[in-house]
């Protein structure tokens, strides 16, 4: 695989047998108020990683250890999405891992664990699929304390790859640093898509929750 290619968010990071792969509850749900109110939604849920989140059913959905995707077509048609290349659709990613060390850690020292320079050196490959750094432009770098978590969220613009005819695409990404395992969402498109598809890529962060252990497993 070319290393320009993108690649599935964190399926690159987990390591075989650590993870399980994701259950999907086929439960119609509507979007947030904020969201476009004609596009459905499908809820997934990953118990060993204790997490849900909403994605848009229109799309094709792509399971993995820890992971879940979503290729999206411009109109959100079933159809049309399971035909959709991932390197220039609308694509919503959610992919999770433990690390050893994490568990019992404050928000303050999981942010010393995993700092912003650690941040900045994941990006380019997870969410571009870029070896080469300087070709992931990340900007508005912030790094909040979330609760027990640290929370990092980015603007990030993907760089093209010509000879595969693939225009410059626009991500934002989310990552929860928590000490019972990192989350990471990112929603993709191609960068003059990406305001069209906004109110869909606000409500996918919105609809994410890390559950306690008890809930995610009932």
């Amino acid at each position: 695989m070319s290393a320009h290619v993108p690649r599935t968010l964190m399926r690159v990071l987990l390591v075989g047998g650590l993870a399980i792969g994701t259950a999907a509850l086929l439960m119609p749900a509507a979007l947030p108020a904020n969201a476009q109110a004609s596009v459905a939604t499908t809820t997934f849920a990953n118990p060993r990683y204790h997490y849900t989140v909403a994605l848009p059913a229109g799309c094709r959905h792509e399971e993995g250890p820890g992971t879940v995707d979503a290729v999206c077509a411009a109109d959100f048609d079933p159809e049309r999405s399971a035909r959709a290349n991932s390197a220039t659709a609308l694509v919503m990613e959610v992919g999770a891992e433990t690390v050893a060390g994490d568990a019992g850690r404050t928000a303050s020292d999981l942010a010393q664990r995993y700092d912003e320079a650690a941040f900045r050196e994941e990006v380019p490959q997870a969410v571009c699929g870029e070896t080469d750094k300087a070709r992931a432009r990340i900007n508005n770098v912030k790094q909040t304390l979330d609760g027990a978590r640290v929370a990092y969220t980015a603007d990030v613009i993907c760089a093209e790859v010509r000879f595969l005819q693939i225009a410059e695409r626009r991500a934002s990404v989310r990552y929860l640093i928590g000490p019972e395992a990192r989350y990471r969402l990112v929603a993709r498109a191609p960068i003059e898509d990406f305001e069209k598809h906004k109110q869909a890529i606000e409500a996918f962060f919105d609809s994410f929750r890390v559950l306690p252990a008890e809930k995610a497993n009932q």
